[in-house]
């Protein structure tokens, strides 16, 4: 909650995190693949603003969201948005992270991040938000494209914890897919044939739990569940549509 003139917030943050991804080859070898150090910036200034989304996991991998206030009501807010919406992957540094060959992503190319520039709708309820977005890849993003992304959270306090029950859907343009998970001529091998993927639609389930454990520290457990609809299974590079991530971790407040 800021106020209307300027406020700020840092904190630091580290975890270990068992990540699954739907990419072939990319799994967490050694320590310093559960490893995740991050640092969460909120900032305020008359309308403009720099946060970080406290209600999800996501938010230590894809950083923080920079917008301005368009229309702020009691109970709903318009906005614009610029934020992460996928994170990339270099299959060389998973290769050279795993210290042994891997196949299917040799000689691939590397998936930038899809940072996207949009509008959000956010409607606010006693103990629960509900956003939607709609927005466009940045012109020097890795993917051109668009992603419609609505997302909901509900608030249950027991005790000293703060619990999260998140659910969201997300849609990937045609664009955005095949930059991801297809395969373009220059990659064909014996492995991996072209392929052309299409738009995807993304379901989230995800449980994020807080709770401070001093004046500084907060412990923060989630545990969160994706499933994607379309043709991913047919990409060559695609192992699973499912994906999962639990994490454990401590922040402290600045």
């Amino acid at each position: 909650m800021f106020n209307k003139t300027f406020s700020w917030q840092a904190q630091a943050g580290v975890s270990l995190q068992h990540t699954t991804s739907i990419i072939k080859g990319v799994n967490q070898d050694n320590l310093g693949n559960y490893l995740n150090i991050s640092i969460l910036f909120d900032f305020y200034y008359k309308g403009f603003f720099i946060q970080s989304d406290h209600r999800r996991a996501d938010t230590h991998n894809l950083g923080a969201e920079i917008g301005y206030q368009l229309i702020v009501e009691d109970d709903w807010e318009l906005d614009i948005i610029s934020k992460s919406y996928i994170g990339g992957f270099n299959p060389e540094d998973v290769i050279d992270i795993a210290d042994k060959e891997i196949p299917i992503l040799s000689g691939l190319k590397s998936r930038g991040t899809a940072d996207g520039i949009g509008i959000r709708y956010t409607r606010f309820h006693d103990d629960s938000i509900f956003s939607f977005d709609i927005a466009a890849l940045a012109p020097l993003s890795a993917a051109d494209g668009w992603v419609m992304d609505a997302f909901y959270s509900h608030i249950v306090p027991y005790r000293n914890w703060d619990i999260y029950l998140n659910a969201g859907v997300t849609y990937y343009s045609d664009s955005v897919m095949d930059y991801y998970v297809g395969i373009d001529s220059e990659e064909v091998s014996p492995l991996r044939e072209e392929f052309t993927a299409h738009h995807a639609l993304r379901t989230q389930v995800e449980v994020f739990a807080q709770r401070p454990i001093s004046e500084s520290w907060t412990l923060n457990i989630g545990l969160s569940q994706n499933y994607y609809f379309g043709d991913l299974n047919d990409s060559p590079i695609v192992e699973t549509e499912n994906a999962s991530q639990i994490m454990v971790g401590v922040l402290y407040v600045f």
